[in-house]
């Protein structure tokens, strides 16, 4: 596992409490791994889940601090999304 993905998983466990995540969400960094992030926490793994984000690493670094809009960077095709969309929300609530 790389470091990059080691301290997204480090970052996402220390904000879940308090977040609902009966839904799986599938972080897919390019070049970087696989996290997944249900009720049992966050991990980095490539499994099947209710919502799945992929973006570039340099993409979500700029969601984590902020440089990045993620409106902005689903429709300019920066991040895509599949599944329940729904669900990707409650990524927002985690990096907030």
């Amino acid at each position: 596992m790389s470091e990059f993905i080691q301290k997204i998983v480090s970052g996402i466990n220390d904000k879940l409490d308090g977040v609902d995540m009966s839904k799986s969400i599938a972080l897919n960094i390019k070049d970087e791994g696989s996290i997944i992030v249900d009720e049992n926490g966050a991990r980095a793994e490539e499994a099947e889940a209710d919502c799945t984000i992929s973006c570039s690493a340099k993409t979500f670094k700029g969601l984590v601090d902020g440089s990045v809009n993620p409106m902005t960077a689903v429709m300019m095709g920066k991040i895509k999304i599949g599944g329940d969309k729904m669900v990707a929300m409650n990524l927002g609530k985690i990096l907030g």
